[in-house]
């Protein structure tokens, strides 16, 4: 069995789904935000009593897990994002920002929010993965 770190698990829907997304909706450049997940973002930032129009989502890929990358989620100010030099997208009030090195990662990818039985949170559709370790947790590029 293979050692997959501290590597978070997050909801990896199927190959079709996966597939149908990417050929309707996705980028060429940047990231789609989804409704839901711009909805979502909103939420978690003003829940923590922060203002969405300086709180958002940030997003870094870093090397973990045994396929070699996993994601990095967490809100962070708007002035983190700048200051480092982010990727920054905004749609429906969710402001969403991409650290500069792991933006070429992430690239033509759609951002959702995804509710389960086994369990809720962003789910990033991204094209550029070559493959996944059997845990569904990291990815190669």
């Amino acid at each position: 069995m293979s050692d997959c770190g501290d590597v978070k698990k997050v909801f990896v829907p199927s190959k079709a789904v996966a597939e149908a997304e990417k050929r309707s909706e996705a980028p060429a450049f940047g990231i789609k935000i989804t409704d839901r997940a711009a909805e979502k973002i909103v939420l978690f930032v003003t829940n923590d009593d922060h203002s969405p129009t300086e709180w958002g989502l940030r997003i870094t890929v870093k090397k973990d897990g045994c396929s070699g990358n996993s994601y990095d989620m967490k809100i962070a100010t708007l002035e983190e994002g700048k200051a480092a030099e982010d990727k920054i997208f905004e749609h429906n009030g969710g402001l969403v920002m991409i650290e500069k090195t792991s933006y070429f990662f992430v690239t033509g990818s759609i951002l959702d929010y995804v509710e389960a039985l086994t369990g809720s949170g962003f789910n990033l559709v991204n094209p550029n993965i070559k493959k996944t370790c059997s845990c569904g947790s990291s990815f190669a590029v």
